[in-house]
């Protein structure tokens, strides 16, 4: 009996081995049949890529319990293949097989990421019909998808469709309609949100008031917002340190540095910690603001160590505050030492906070060699921080670096976002590069990567600034086609454009078609329009549109006043300077450099030498530094002044730190010229094109006229020594100035190198996670 059984179990045991194998054949022949269904030797796909997704798909299908098509199409998926996903899923509905909703979730992200929203569309009616019926997961990913695209209104009908399939939105999903209505410009289809939201018994939280604080100080609108920020604390909510820093950007943004630092007290006394966020966006603000004499009494008596004592945040705050005194290197030092300690790895955040300041000042090796001292500690570089690097480069007009490097960061897949390329798009149209910021829009769609609102709205505004127009329309028409929505900054790109064309009443077109679209024409718009207005002369309608501005809710920043000050000190009617420059008084508004600057032009012009002296030296005790701005106004007018004060104004300049720039060469070659010097300026022209320095359309006509009269006249006409002496002066400094700013004392470096160093193979720590 015994044996029997035992042989009925071996039986047993034969049959079952029998039948596993007989399954993992099938399994296995499935699994080829799926390689060859969904993975063909198609040109487009490169073999190592190939081989790559067939090791995946067939991994995928081994590991799950599913049916073999569902896990293929999430590999399928994985490996960036969509269409090959979709046939997947078409193989599935067709076999009756109902794909899970995790699949679909995924499915939605990678149909969003490529813009196939007729793909996606069919998919959801599929789900809708068929199954499986969508979940509150499946909702958010759509609502979303939409949100990013720009298409309110669809995200809008989907909150509204949840309740029908038994999912009621909860705040998370109110909070992604809400924001994409604020961040599209729809302020006011927000607020109806909010109203809806309360109906349904839905309590907006945190989140949602902080987005609806950023919102209304994005349109200037202070009032508005102040009073949102009392009705949440009325409502029993709490503000926390995002809420802050929101009003905090605000005020900073508008030039109302004082607000800000009120807002900080205000933080600090409710007992809420200010983070490195808190602490960059001030700092940033004073020197954005030309306060950089006053930051650092900011630094020890507002932004004092100890209230950012959170042990997470010290490292943080400390690397921050050497950033912006310029301390980059000890900085990096302390990171560098930090890593071989045992007292925990430094953050991301930290790591960041330096190579953007290497980057933002110029200083591209040492950047890069902190990056690679990052990956090498197994720290995986965020989006953020490789996108510093590229815009480190374009800022500084290294184009052709900067496109080694977005190649090299494609090629190994560190970087295929819409920013990145976005960035490249807008370093090329700064130089003037119209035909560079074409090829990277090509490549953008070349590598899959689909065009966003925001990759949109930056070529909108290159062509604009480069007052290609009609170019800038098609562009805009064709963003309407694939069914994106402009945003404020879209239109404000476009007015701007028509402005500084002459077009006025194209922009004042363009400002009815924002508000008929549900759009919330923003401060930006409004100064825009005002500036466009001054620059045609229309005072009185310039006028009125800020009266209607201030009707509207909106507050008139620093922006608005310096436009309408400059306006009329050009046309010589001071009275009404002088009435703006009271009214900003009266507003709170404090001057900053570009107020400042205008006044210097008008008593230099004025040739009131000895006032615009004065002013100057007003700058320095007010705590605010002088741009280049201020030194090339000083400088023409040190150039026709008398030359006992002219010396003594040059010192001045110097002791200021004079950085000069294009500009300042131009005026000087100009003056130089009018004072019968033209032979020596076409001298002096020759040097400065050997530092090198890059001539404008200005510097060219300058040179031309010159060259012209060197024919007629044959060169140097009578001069003053003195004055003579004076010019070859200024212009020994200019080029000294400008060989040191074209000649930076970072080490020579080749980036394929340091690419190829700091971008090699990931990490173990990076790869096991």
């Amino acid at each position: 009996m015994l044996l029997r059984r035992g042989g009925l179990h071996q039986h047993r045991h034969l049959t079952l081995h029998a039948t596993a194998a007989a399954a993992a054949t099938t399994r296995t022949s499935a699994i080829d049949d799926l390689l060859t269904l969904f993975i063909p030797s198609a040109p487009r796909i490169n073999p190592l890529h190939r081989r790559k997704t067939l090791a995946r798909i067939s991994r995928s299908i081994k590991l799950s319990l599913l049916p073999p098509f569902e896990p293929a199409a999430c590999a399928l998926l994985a490996s960036e293949m969509v269409p090959e996903a979709l046939s997947a899923l078409r193989h599935m509905r067709a076999l009756s097989q109902t794909p899970s909703l995790p699949f679909h979730n995924l499915l939605f992200r990678s149909l969003f990421d490529k813009g196939d929203v007729f793909s996606l569309l069919r998919v959801f009616r599929d789900m809708v019909a068929v199954g499986p019926a969508p979940d509150h997961l499946a909702f958010e990913a759509l609502i979303l998808g939409f949100c990013r695209r720009g298409d309110v209104g669809r995200a809008e009908a989907l909150l509204w469709l949840m309740p029908r399939f038994g999912c009621a939105p909860g705040v998370v999903a109110f909070n992604m309609v809400i924001n994409a209505c604020c961040v599209f410009g729809r302020a006011l289809g927000a607020f109806a949100i909010v109203c809806a939201m309360a109906e349904t018994g839905c309590a907006p939280d945190v989140v949602t008031y902080n987005v609806l604080i950023g919102a209304l100080f994005r349109e200037g609108n202070v009032g508005e917002a102040k009073k949102v920020f009392e009705e949440m604390v009325e409502s029993g909510v709490e503000p926390n340190t995002r809420t802050y820093n929101v009003v905090i950007d605000g005020y900073v943004k508008m030039g109302r540095l004082k607000d800000a630092v009120l807002a900080f007290d205000e933080m600090t006394q409710r007992g809420l910690s200010p983070d490195c966020y808190t602490f960059n966006t001030i700092v940033a603000g004073y020197v954005k603001f030309g306060r950089e004499g006053e930051v650092g009494h900011l630094l020890k008596e507002v932004l004092r160590d100890e209230l950012f004592s959170a042990e997470e945040l010290e490292l943080d705050v400390l690397i921050a505050r050497m950033c912006w005194d310029d301390q980059m290197d000890k900085a990096a030092e302390i990171l560098r030492r930090s890593l071989k300690d045992d007292n925990g790895t430094p953050s991301i955040l930290a790591f960041h906070s330096v190579i953007t300041a290497y980057a933002r000042s110029g200083f591209e090796t040492e950047a890069f060699e902190l990056y690679r001292s990052m990956v090498e500690a197994g720290l995986s570089p965020s989006a953020s921080t490789c996108n510093s690097l590229l815009m480190g480069l374009c800022r500084n007009g290294r184009l052709r670096e900067a496109g080694v490097l977005m190649d090299k960061m494609v090629e190994r897949g560190f970087c295929t976002s819409k920013t990145a390329f976005t960035i490249l798009l807008d370093g090329c149209f700064r130089v003037g590069d119209r035909s560079g910021a074409m090829n990277v829009w090509k490549e953008m769609e070349r590598h899959g990567v689909s065009p966003d609102v925001v990759a949109f709205s930056a070529f909108i505004n290159g062509l604009c600034v480069s007052n290609w127009m009609d170019e800038a329309c098609e562009v805009f028409e064709e963003m309407l086609r694939r069914g994106l929505f402009p945003n404020n900054f879209t239109y404000n790109s476009l007015i701007h454009g028509f402005c500084n064309d002459g077009n006025v009443s194209e922009a004042l077109r363009l400002e009815k078609e924002m508000r008929k679209n549900g759009l919330q024409p923003d401060i930006f718009t409004t100064n825009i329009i005002i500036s466009g207005l001054c620059k045609q002369g229309r005072f009185k309608s310039a006028n009125d549109v800020f009266m209607n501005m201030c009707d509207n809710g909106l507050t008139p920043d620093v922006i608005t006043y310096n436009t309408f000050i400059g306006s009329y000190c050009k046309t010589l009617d001071m009275v009404n300077a002088v009435s703006f420059v009271n009214k900003m008084s009266l507003q709170g508004c404090e001057p900053d450099i570009t107020t400042y600057n205008i006044w210097i032009d008008s008593l230099c012009r004025s040739r009131m030498m000895s006032q615009a002296v004065k002013m100057v030296d007003e700058l320095v005790s007010v705590g605010v530094v002088p741009n280049t701005v201020t030194y090339n106004t000083v400088m023409n007018g040190v150039c026709e002044d008398v030359l006992d004060r002219a010396m003594i104004l040059t010192a001045k300049l110097l002791k200021m730190a004079f950085v000069p720039n294009i500009v300042t060469v131009n005026l000087l070659l100009t003056h130089m010229c009018k004072q019968g010097l033209t032979e020596r300026a076409v001298m002096w022209a020759e040097r400065f094109s050997q530092v090198p320095l890059t001539f404008n359309e200005t510097t060219f006509n300058i040179l031309d006229r010159a060259y012209r009269d060197l024919e007629w006249t044959g060169g140097i006409r009578g001069e003053e020594e003195g004055r003579s002496s004076f010019m070859e002066f200024l212009m020994h400094i200019t080029i000294d100035y400008m060989y040191e700013l074209s000649h930076p004392k970072s080490r020579s470096w080749d980036i394929k190198d340091v690419l190829d160093y700091g971008f090699g193979e990931l990490p173990k720590a990076i790869e096991a996670r």
